[in-house]
């Protein structure tokens, strides 16, 4: 008798298979699109963080160079503040050019 499950033999693990199918089904659906966001979520941190930091480094490391080429030819205090003063003005004409960019309102 096929359709008695209790004298089939391959009634376990056709049930089993079934129930396993709708597990994966699920879990594609649900939990692999969250793994993913959480990943890119995780990754993407990680990446702006050493991204900070490598500029932050590369910014004193650049004000340092120029305070040091600056004290060939000034004093410290003056190459200092020289330096600064060179520093900020590249920084007004990045922001100056990326303003001059930017879209226009409606």
């Amino acid at each position: 008798m096929p359709s008695n499950p209790f004298t089939d033999p391959h009634w376990a693990t056709s049930v089993v298979d079934a129930i396993d199918s709708f597990v994966v089904f699920v879990r594609d659906r649900t939990t692999k699109p969250a793994v993913v966001v959480l990943r890119a979520l995780i990754f993407g941190t990680m990446a702006l963080v050493g991204v900070l930091f490598v500029s932050v480094i590369f910014l004193i490391g650049l004000m340092r160079a120029l305070n040091s080429l600056l004290d060939i030819w000034w004093s410290r205090d003056t190459a200092v503040w020289a330096s600064y003063f060179i520093i900020g003005a590249i920084f007004v004409a990045l922001g100056a050019l990326s303003m001059r960019q930017r879209s226009p309102r409606d």
